[in-house]
């Protein structure tokens, strides 16, 4: 029951940090790189699997990379939002338990400006060019956008530390 609860919350707070930064950057806002599509319901995939998906989808899916004992939970929204959850062998698909990293991708026309303007100097670079900025509401959240890349990355993670480390490991990049 209780991790049920630590999942149920830990899904709020992802929900309110996604809320909080999209407020934060709404005024530069572009529209969608790309029309709706087809949602993908959660499905947990192995590595190849995932590779297998992404490259077949028609738009960057960004991961923080391949991680040992973990599969791969991915989500597609019909607003071209996905979503890459790292869970361990046995969890259900779309389940809300536990609390893992996970990695979005939002298209966004204007990303690495409009990461820039709401990051005031107290974002960090990245290797590759990126800037990441972490959400002071919620530091378990750090947004990411590289130069001429229309699509925002948000990195979550239980540990607002780790979620940092993550981001800038130079690890963030689109699924080949």
């Amino acid at each position: 029951m209780r991790q049920d609860r630590a999942g149920i919350g830990s899904a709020v707070a992802l929900a309110v940090a996604a809320a909080l930064i999209a407020s934060l950057v709404e005024a530069h806002r572009g529209p969608s790189t790309s029309p709706s599509i087809a949602p993908i319901t959660p499905v947990v995939l192995s590595e190849s699997g995932l590779r297998r998906v992404a490259l077949t989808v028609g738009q960057p899916i960004y991961w923080a990379g391949p991680r040992r004992g973990s599969l791969y939970e991915l989500t597609r929204t019909a607003d071209n939002r996905s979503i890459v959850r790292y869970v361990p062998p046995g969890v259900v698909a779309g389940s809300s338990a536990g609390q893992y990293l996970s990695v979005a991708t939002y298209p966004f026309i204007g990303a690495f400006n409009a990461l820039q303007s709401v990051a005031d100097g107290g974002g960090f670079m990245l290797p590759h060019g990126g800037l990441a900025v972490v959400n002071s509401r919620f530091p378990n959240a750090v947004h990411v956008a590289f130069p001429l890349v229309e699509y925002q990355v948000e990195v979550y993670d239980p540990s607002p530390a780790r979620a940092r480390a993550i981001a800038s490991s130079g690890k963030v990049q689109s699924i080949r």
